[in-house]
């Protein structure tokens, strides 16, 4: 695991800057809701919640890494915190979408991050995460699959567990990883999944 606070000062610039993270909000942007509040989980240094401001939205971000919320405190002046995504300090049901970039394939188990997003999301809030990364960039650079379990951010895995909490398919998109292909191949597609919390009646709105 990558030590977050010593990676911020190099994150953007490594991580295809600018036009990643504006790939990124435009693709979150078509599928979140106008004028909500908007969650953003392992905010980093804020450089796709703030494109997402910057669109409109009104993002919190939260990160562990205090090295990346200095940089996030930049761009979201006055609305980022240090919290962990499996304890959030936010009351249920409060929040209409929660966005998380790059967050579930670095854990070994997402049912904790997914069970405390059930919660805060008010009936009819979303989801959206990014799916299979590390396989879309073996795609891009023309590997073959990897014969192992399924990755903590698999697109079947996060569906058949958002399922058991609430949360139901509603919507996919995708982006292009700007400056992350491997030289002679194209840059990776990443795929996002929108999972929608069910309203009052159980059934996803």
């Amino acid at each position: 695991m990558l030590d977050y606070d010593d990676e911020a000062t190099v994150y953007d610039r490594t991580r295809g800057g600018v036009p990643r993270a504006r790939a990124a909000a435009g693709a979150l942007n078509g599928l979140l809701p106008a004028g909500g509040v908007v969650l953003d989980l392992a905010v980093g240094t804020g450089i796709v919640a703030g494109e997402l401001a910057r669109l409109g939205h009104r993002v919190i971000g939260l990160d562990l890494s205090r090295g990346m919320l200095e940089r996030a405190a930049l761009r979201l002046p006055g609305r980022v915190l240090r919290a962990d995504a499996t304890a959030l300090p936010i009351a249920s049901g409060s929040v209409d979408a929660v966005t998380a970039v790059w967050l579930l394939h670095l854990l070994d188990d997402p049912e904790p991050v997914v069970t405390e997003v059930a919660r805060v999301l008010r009936p009819g809030g979303l989801l959206l995460t990014t799916v299979d990364k590390n396989a879309a960039m073996r795609v891009a650079a023309g590997a073959p699959p990897q014969a192992r379990e399924l990755p903590s951010d698999s697109c079947s895995r996060l569906t058949a567990l958002g399922a058991r909490y609430g949360l139901r398919l509603a919507a996919a998109t995708s982006f292009l990883g700007h400056g992350q292909g491997q030289p002679g191949h194209d840059d990776p597609n990443y795929p996002v999944l929108g999972l929608r919390r069910d309203g009052p009646g159980g059934i996803g709105q």
